[in-house]
C-alpha cells in the first residue's frame, strides 16, 4: 500500500473518530469495524458504488454514530458519482440524527452546497411527487413516512418519504372495513399504533385501536346514534383526542372534544361544541402532552375561525394570536415551544407562527409563509420543521351548448367555458329569465374560501362572486323572481335555510331544517325535503309566515323539483317518476327509472337524467303525461345539467376526478436564537 494512500486513510478514519466513534469501542462494535472497511472500499480501493453498499448496511446499525457517519460518507460518495441520492442521504441524516449535531452540521454544508433542501437559503416549497393519489393522510412523528389505512384490506399503507417508496404492513386479522372515514384515523406518537373508526353492520359507529399489523384490535367506543372521530394520540399512547357526536342527524345533537382512555375506553369530555361539528377540523396535543390546540368558530359578526389553547385536563382555554381575521390550526412545531396556524389577517392566506412557554402566548406571531393558500391537507411537521402537505386538484369543468328540446337533437355541441376557477362548478343552474348563470366555485370542505357563489352572466361570460357571511354553502336554487338565491348554508352552529340577496349578499334565515329549498312564487312558502318522524323521507312545505308545515308525499329520495308556478313537485318513489299536487292528492305516474329530475320554464316539460353518470342519458317527459324522449346527449361523468328557460341552451359541468400532488416546506422554521 502506498504512503499516500495509507495517509488517506488514517486521515479519513481519524475524522471518523473525532466525529464522535471513540477509539475504546472500535474493537467491540461490529458497526465500526464495517465502518473502516466500508472507509478502505472508498478511499484505498475507489470502488464508490461498492463502498455505498456497505455504507446502506451500517446506517441501518444501532450504533448512531456509527449510522450517522455513515451516511455522511454515503451522500460523499453518491456526490462523486453524480447521483441525486446524496441529498437523499444528506436529509435522512439531518432528519434522523439530531443528536449528532456535528456530523448532522456537516450534512447540512454539504445540502447547502448543492442547494438543496437544508441549505441556509430561506424557505423552499418542492413538489415531492406529481401523483400523490395513493400517498396516506398522516406524517408519522418521526417524519419517515406518511402512513394510511387501506379501507378494503386493513393494511396500513406507507409511503417512506426518503426513498419514495412504499411498502405496506399486512392486516393478519379479520376485516370488515365496511364504511370509514379516510380524513379521521389516527398514528400513535410511536408508530406503532393505529385508532380509526368503522361503522357495524346495524349502523353503529366504533372507535377502534390496533397495532399496525391488526394484531391486539380493541373497540374503545360504540354508541348507537353516535360517533367518534380520532384526532390525536397522547405522546404517551395513554388517550386519543377526539370530537364526538350524540344524537348524530338529529336537531339536539351535542358535540364535543373529549378524552378516551386507552386502558378503558372511558371518555372526558374537555369542552362542548357550539358550532358545527364539522367546523373541528383540527386538535392536537403538545410534545409533551400538557396542552392540546385545536381551532373552532369563535362568535363574532361574522362568526370567525380562531385558535385556542387548553391545558390537557380542559381547563385554562385561552385564544392564540386572536384576531377579527379568519385562523385555522396547523399544529405545533416538533419542539413543542409553538403553534403553527393559517390567517388571512394580511389579506391572503398565510402561515403564521406564534410562540408558547407554558400554555401562554409569547410576544407577537410571526408570518413564516406569504400566500400559502387556503384548501392543502397538512400531513404534519418532520423533527427537522420540515412542513408535508397535499393539493388537491378537481379536475373536469363547465361546458355549453344547443339543443332542439322537440326532437332531441343537439344544434351546439358542447364546448368547454373558461372560468375563474379551474375544475368542475357544482350545481349551475339558470337564472328565471335565463341571462345568469349559478354555481358554486371551488367547492369544497367547511370555511372561508371554498364554496364560493358565482354568477355568470350569459351575455358576457363575466363572473360575479356573492359573499354571504356563511362558512359552507350547498343545495342552491333561484327564488322565482331572480333577485336571491335560496341554499343550505352554516353561519356557526348547523346547517340552515337562506335567502341570499344576488346582489348585496345579504342572507335572511327562512328555516333550521330541510333539505334542497325551494320556494314558491307566493313567497312565502318554502318546499324541501325531511325525515319523518318514522324515519321515511318526505317532501314537505313550510308556511314562512306562520311557521306551519305539512307533508305532501313520501318518496324514495330527496331528488325533486318544484314545478314553476310552485303548484306541484316531480319526484321518485320505488323506481317511478311522478308529479303531485301540495296542497295533496294522488300522485300521477310519468315515467320509470332512477333521475335527477327539474323541471322546464314553461312547466311543459320534466327533465330526466340518469343517475349513472356513465352513460348520463338524459330525457324530456312530457309534464302532463306522454311518450318521453331521450335527447341525443350523452357525456360521460356529467356531473349536473340546466336547461336554459329559453329551452334551447343548456349548460352541465363533467366530474373527471382528482390530481392530488405531495409537497413539502423545508427551512420552515427559522432558526431560535441562543438563549430562546
Amino acid at each position: 500500500m502506498k504512503p499516500a494512500t495509507l495517509f488517506l486513510l488514517a486521515g479519513l478514519l481519524g475524522a471518523a473518530l473525532a466525529a464522535g466513534f471513540p477509539a475504546n469501542q472500535a474493537k467491540d462494535d461490529r458497526a465500526e469495524v464495517a465502518l473502516q472497511a466500508a472507509l478502505k472500499k472508498e478511499a484505498v480501493d475507489g470502488d464508490l458504488k461498492g463502498a455505498i453498499e456497505l455504507y446502506k448496511k451500517i446506517a441501518q446499525s444501532t450504533n448512531r454514530a456509527a449510522a450517522a457517519k455513515a451516511l455522511l460518507r454515503m451522500g460523499q460518495c453518491h456526490e462523486k458519482l453524480g447521483s441525486a441520492e446524496a441529498r437523499t442521504a444528506y436529509q435522512r441524516l439531518v432528519r434522523d440524527y439530531a443528536d449528532q449535531a456535528e456530523i448532522v452540521a456537516q450534512a447540512r454544508v454539504r445540502l447547502a452546497a448543492l442547494g438543496g433542501p437544508g441549505a441556509a437559503r430561506g424557505l423552499v416549497a418542492r413538489r415531492v411527487l406529481t401523483d400523490a393519489s395513493g400517498v396516506g393522510e398522516v406524517l408519522t412523528a418521526d417524519g419517515k413516512y406518511i402512513s394510511r389505512l387501506d379501507w378494503d384490506t386493513g393494511d396500513v399503507v406507507q409511503f417512506e418519504v426518503a426513498s419514495g417508496q412504499t411498502r405496506r404492513i399486512t392486516n393478519r386479522e379479520p376485516w370488515s372495513g365496511n364504511w370509514h372515514s379516510d380524513e379521521y384515523q389516527a398514528f400513535s406518537r410511536d408508530g406503532k399504533q393505529i385508532a380509526y373508526r368503522l361503522k357495524t353492520k346495524d349502523g353503529v359507529f366504533q372507535l377502534l385501536i390496533r397495532n399496525l399489523d391488526g394484531s391486539g384490535l380493541r373497540t374503545l367506543y360504540s354508541e348507537k346514534g353516535s360517533f367518534v372521530l380520532p384526532l390525536d394520540w397522547s405522546p404517551d399512547a395513554g388517550s386519543i383526542l377526539a370530537l364526538s357526536c350524540r344524537n348524530f342527524n338529529q336537531r339536539n345533537e351535542t358535540s364535543e372534544l373529549t378524552l378516551i382512555s386507552t386502558a378503558d375506553g372511558s371518555v372526558r369530555v374537555l369542552r362542548s361544541i357550539t358550532s358545527a361539528w364539522g367546523m373541528l377540523k383540527r386538535a392536537s396535543f403538545s410534545s409533551d402532552g400538557r396542552f392540546v390546540a385545536f381551532s373552532l368558530v369563535r362568535e363574532g359578526s361574522p362568526p370567525h375561525g380562531a385558535v385556542f389553547l387548553m391545558t390537557a385536563d380542559g381547563r385554562n382555554e385561552v385564544v392564540v394570536a386572536g384576531h377579527p381575521a379568519e385562523d385555522e390550526l396547523l399544529g405545533w412545531t416538533p419542539d413543542g415551544r409553538s403553534l403553527v396556524f393559517l390567517s388571512d389577517r394580511s389579506g391572503t392566506w398565510d402561515i403564521w407562527t406564534v410562540h408558547i412557554t407554558g400554555g401562554k402566548q409569547q410576544g407577537e406571531p410571526e408570518l413564516l409563509k406569504k400566500d400559502f393558500g387556503y384548501g392543502a391537507e397538512v400531513l404534519g411537521f418532520a423533527p427537522d420543521g420540515s412542513f408535508y402537505y397535499k393539493t388537491v386538484t378537481r379536475l373536469g369543468g363547465l361546458y355549453n351548448g344547443a339543443v332542439d328540446l322537440e326532437t332531441g337533437k343537439v344544434l351546439e355541441p358542447p364546448a368547454p367555458v373558461t372560468t375563474r376557477y379551474t375544475g368542475p362548478p357544482d350545481q349551475p343552474i339558470w337564472s328565471p329569465d335565463g341571462r345568469n348563470l349559478l354555481y358554486i366555485s371551488r367547492w369544497g370542505r367547511f370555511g372561508p374560501g371554498n364554496n364560493m357563489l358565482t354568477i355568470r352572466s350569459a351575455a358576457t361570460g363575466e363572473e360575479r362572486f356573492l359573499s354571504p357571511r356563511l362558512r359552507f354553502v350547498t343545495q342552491i336554487s333561484w327564488a322565482p323572481d331572480g333577485r336571491s338565491v335560496i341554499a343550505r348554508g352554516v353561519a356557526e352552529t348547523d346547517f340552515e335555510t337562506f335567502r341570499i340577496d344576488a346582489e348585496t349578499s345579504e342572507i335572511t334565515k327562512l328555516a333550521d331544517q330541510g333539505n334542497l329549498p325551494h320556494l314558491c312564487p307566493d313567497g312565502k312558502t318554502l318546499v324541501f325535503g325531511q325525515r319523518g318522524t318514522g324515519g321515511g323521507l318526505f317532501i314537505k312545505k313550510r308556511n314562512l309566515d306562520t311557521g306551519e308545515e305539512s307533508e305532501v308525499v313520501e318518496v324514495s329520495h330527496a331528488l325533486y323539483d318544484l314545478s314553476p308556478d310552485g303548484r306541484e313537485v316531480v319526484f321518485q318513489v320505488k323506481g317511478a317518476v311522478k308529479t303531485v299536487s301540495l296542497n295533496g292528492g294522488e300522485p300521477r305516474e310519468l315515467f320509470r327509472g332512477w333521475y335527477w329530475l327539474s323541471w322546464t320554464r314553461d312547466g311543459r316539460y320534466i327533465i330526466a337524467r340518469a343517475l349513472d353518470t356513465a352513460s348520463s342519458e338524459i330525457w324530456r317527459v312530457p309534464a302532463q303525461g306522454g311518450t318521453p324522449l331521450k335527447l341525443d346527449l350523452s357525456v360521460p361523468k356529467m356531473d349536473d345539467f340546466t336547461l336554459n328557460p329559453d329551452n334551447r341552451r343548456f349548460a352541465f359541468s363533467v366530474y373527471e376526478g382528482s390530481k392530488s400532488e405531495l409537497w413539502v416546506l423545508e427551512n420552515f422554521l427559522p432558526t431560535r436564537k441562543a438563549g430562546r
